[in-house]
């Protein structure tokens, strides 16, 4: 569907559709760039800064699944906790794997050795 008239268009136009779409994305960017999350969210600031649903953030919290501090009925996030958080679901490259394999390895191999 949205393929199709891209099909539709010529050179000309299909370069201007482009720029179009890069000011959009590159002014988006460039919004956030010039205002950062503060270091004390609200529900709101946070649901934006992780691009999640408000609903989402709920459920996490009620879980205790997600940092957050709680005033009153308000909720609060610390940017610097909610960067942690995020960071900690970070997969393994295979790389990584395989040395921490070897690493580990290497280290139960010289426990024998030294028995």
């Amino acid at each position: 569907m949205a393929l199709s008239f891209l099909t539709n268009l010529d050179e000309k136009e299909f370069k201007e559709f482009l720029r179009e779409a890069l000011r959009e994305i590159v002014s988006e960017n460039m919004n956030l760039i010039k205002h950062p999350a503060p270091e004390i969210m609200d529900m709101k600031q946070a649901s934006e800064f992780l691009r999640l649903r408000i609903t989402t953030i709920y459920e996490k919290t009620s879980e205790k699944r997600i940092p957050h501090f709680k005033k009153g009925n308000k909720l609060y996030f610390h940017r610097s906790e909610l960067e942690a958080w995020v960071k900690e679901g970070k997969v393994k490259t295979y790389d990584e794997i395989r040395s921490e394999a070897a690493t580990y390895t290497m280290h139960r191999e010289l426990k024998k050795v030294n028995q």
